[in-house]
């Protein structure tokens, strides 16, 4: 929970430009999702080497699940932010693990590519899902190629509910980073 009340200004200061004009309880409620998904990190990777990176999937994901829901946007300094995080500390643990890192970056990025061509999607939800190939990849190629899939199912079913709910037309745009992330931590948790 410490953790999270520490990253409640980082969130902050990272949401700001996106959130113009916010009312005086929006850090408190933001510091208190983050601190409560902090516990929540904590009480699943306890004594877990790679806690850190967890969490800063965790800060990270919610600040651009926040930001994509509002405005279709995934602001690229935060997802290089995800992204060198997770290489940093997977890195610091255990440096032979890059070279799969990195190379789940690459398969992913070129996934991403044909999926956006195919969907046309935006060039924001390739670079999210590179974002997280580390944090897959470090449980293995298995995970890393699961992860990929989950998010993409996750994504599915987040449009479908939406169409079905008659929240948003077929044709419509829809935030892709919330469905992302929810799928990239299945595979994680």
């Amino acid at each position: 929970m410490v953790w999270g009340l520490v990253a409640t200004p980082l969130v902050m200061a990272g949401l700001a430009p996106w959130l113009p004009g916010w009312r005086f309880w929006v850090p408190v409620v933001v510091g208190g999702a983050v601190a409560l998904l902090s516990v929540a990190v904590e009480a699943r990777f306890h004594g877990d080497v790679m806690l850190a990176a967890w969490w800063w999937l965790a800060v990270c994901g919610t600040l651009l699940g926040v930001v994509d829901s509002l405005h279709h946007r995934l602001p690229h300094a935060w997802t290089g932010s995800l992204l060198i995080g997770g290489l940093v500390v997977f890195t610091c643990a255990r440096p032979e693990a890059v070279g799969r890192l990195l190379a789940a970056c690459v398969v992913v990025f070129g996934l991403g590519l044909l999926a956006q061509k195919i969907t046309r999607s935006g060039f924001g939800d390739t670079v999210l899902l590179t974002a997280l190939a580390p944090y897959w990849a470090w449980h293995g190629w298995p995970t890393a190629a699961a992860g990929w899939v989950s998010a993409q199912l996750v994504l599915g079913g987040f449009a479908a509910l939406g169409w079905l709910a008659g929240l948003r037309g077929p044709g419509a745009r829809i935030a892709a980073g919330p469905g992302l992330l929810v799928g990239a931590w299945l595979v994680l948790v």
